[in-house]
């Protein structure tokens, strides 16, 4: 019966007419929040609301401050708004919703052990008299934070009996398979990235948007979180699962999808109006023109019609394939401007290196360095959960942030630039437009290997003031014998000298204190180039060439060139060492 009762009321339609219902749509009286906030968001942290604190972390029960311990840990962190996963891929919800199903609402038997801890402190919550959204929409409010609210526009379907224990799928989900896309002929749906089974990977059960029911259940959705909670917005993830329908029906969906938004923009400005705040439509895009086309989206018309606040724009990969600083946000800037339409940068942190499984403080900043370079609004680290060094937060996670809104900032911060390396050879969405050749990439005598990274900084002003410490361009070559090969490295179409060069075998190494089951892959060796002045890296685009000489004859095996990266280090002053003591 209570399954029923849901799939009634996803099956009727939106109702024409605005409701705001629940307590958490009053107008707060005190006005404070104005008073601590910016205009617009600028720095913004993704989180799904699961992985840190109580939903998993915390044994039930729990309180509402437990509960808002990912909003607290926001508060004066330099990030200004928080994006929270309101909904998962599966189509349950993580508050007491009136038109989803709670996590785990078809559950009879669990099968996981972690996500029955989340329902249980979500109907703990709830049956206390706690809506777990109005929680964290109130904590924004108080601690000054915009709240965002996410969730995926791509249902993923699934079946009871691989799904139903998990908790994540609701009955809609897992009842409607004549939803999904199923098969598709084209040679890039394999590469179409969603989840299965809670993993990820290419997906067919992906429900297709050209269905009424499927627009209509996603509608209900986003109209309750605009208008039922005292949300700032919402952010629509139209990344995940791209193109929801087969390819070959792309043309057909795009004028469907702008008006599903255009009805979306009627029902924010209203509740906007009812609340007494302004309502954002972010969507969460592919940085690339081209790629809007083959999931399509009409950007052009949603930003000219203003049917949306912002775009939150990816490197045109998944968050699975990791950390791309060298975004090329310059069309997405030139349609925005002028328009009163936002455009924000989304970096992804995961980096899986050998020693560094996520990016480092000098990292982000390159990223957001260059990201604010280019003209955009804002910056925000778009992963489902940051926390590189566990959670709860060190102090290293409050320096990371703390510059990240203030360009200024940032131009005299340590960075470590890194061209585009794919930390996932077995994920492919090189159907994607806009995606730089990712390294690593074999090397031969006839043929050269071209890499180029996007540098922010302006190094000669910099050095000419004292300011600069030093600049390492790192080329990390694969399986490099070094007594015969001879290889050559040109950077901006000059041959960088021997003298400048330091050899750092990396063969083999065996790294940490169990070093007997842990080797440094992969094997070769880094050539570490201390540049000077006349080497430095020019603002903008820099191109690092490397030529293959001369190659051993007895191997059987290709050399490659595994990573660029390029470390610039600052000084507080001239002649000022941070640690001028070291003993």
């Amino acid at each position: 019966m209570r399954r029923r009762q849901f799939l009634k009321t996803v099956g009727a339609g939106a109702p024409a007419s605005l409701v705001v219902t629940g307590s958490s749509a009053k107008t707060n009286p005190s006005g404070e929040r104005r008073s601590k906030r910016r205009e617009e968001p600028r720095v913004f942290l993704y989180d799904d609301g699961r992985h840190a604190a109580d939903l998993y972390c915390f044994e039930p029960p729990v309180t509402p401050a437990d509960h808002a311990a990912i909003v607290d840990q926001l508060a004066g962190s330099g990030a200004d708004t928080l994006v929270y996963f309101a909904g998962t891929e599966g189509g349950t919800v993580l508050y007491d919703s009136q038109v989803c199903q709670l996590w785990g609402g078809e559950v009879k038997k669990w099968t996981h052990y972690v996500w029955y801890r989340a329902a249980k402190v979500l109907r703990q919550l709830i049956r206390d008299g706690h809506d777990p959204l109005k929680v964290l929409c109130d904590r924004c409010r108080e601690t000054g934070l915009f709240m965002i609210a996410s969730a995926w526009v791509c249902v993923q379907g699934g079946t009871r009996e691989k799904n139903e224990g998990l908790g994540r799928k609701s009955a809609f989900a897992m009842d409607n398979p004549q939803f999904q896309v199923g098969e598709d002929p084209d040679p890039r749906a394999p590469d179409a990235l969603g989840f299965a089974d809670g993993s990820v990977g290419p997906v067919r059960d992906r429900f297709n948007f050209l269905h009424p029911e499927v627009r209509r259940e996603r509608f209900l959705l986003f109209k309750e979180l605009l208008t039922r909670y005292e949300t700032d917005g919402i952010e629509l993830n139209l990344t995940w699962g791209m193109p929801f329908c087969r390819f070959d029906q792309v043309a057909e969906l795009a004028p469907i999808m702008t008006r599903w938004i255009r009805d979306l923009r009627q029902v924010a400005d209203e509740a906007g109006r009812s609340q007494g705040r302004p309502k954002r439509i972010y969507a969460r895009i592919p940085a690339h023109p081209e790629a809007w086309k083959l999931g399509g989206y009409e950007v052009p018309t949603w930003v000219s019609e203003k049917l949306v606040d912002g775009l939150f724009c990816e490197s045109s990969q998944s968050e699975e394939e990791g950390l791309d600083q060298d975004v090329d946000l310059s069309a997405v800037v030139k349609l925005a401007r002028g328009t009163g339409c936002r455009v924000y940068s989304v970096f992804h942190n995961g980096l899986g290196r050998p020693l560094a499984r996520y990016a480092t403080p000098s990292m982000i900043w390159a990223g957001a360095a260059n990201a604010w370079d280019q003209g955009v609004d804002g910056f925000g680290i778009g992963d489902h959960l940051w926390a590189p060094n566990g959670w709860p937060w060190t102090a290293q996670e409050y320096e990371t942030l703390r510059p990240l809104g203030h360009p200024k900032l940032l131009e005299t911060a340590d960075k470590v630039y890194l061209a585009h390396s794919n930390r996932r050879p077995d994920a492919s969405l090189n159907w994607l437009p806009g995606r730089s050749q990712p390294l690593p990439q074999k090397i031969q005598v006839d043929g050269p290997v071209q890499v180029s990274f996007y540098v922010a900084d302006r190094l000669h002003h910099w050095h000419k003031l004292g300011r600069v410490k030093s600049v390492v361009l790192r080329v990390r070559l694969g399986n490099l014998i070094p007594d015969y090969d001879q290889v050559v490295v040109e950077f901006n179409r000059q041959v960088l000298p021997e003298s400048i060069l330091q050899k750092v075998d990396m063969t083999y190494r065996l790294i940490g204190p169990q070093s007997s089951s842990h080797s440094l892959g992969s094997y070769g060796y880094a050539h570490d180039y201390h540049l000077e002045p006349e080497h430095f890296p020019k603002k903008g685009r820099n191109v690092v060439e490397v030529k293959l000489l001369k190659r051993d004859p007895d191997v059987d095996f290709d050399p490659s060139v595994l990573r660029v990266d390029c470390k610039i280090e600052y000084r507080l002053h001239r002649h000022f060492e941070q640690r001028p003591i070291e003993y």
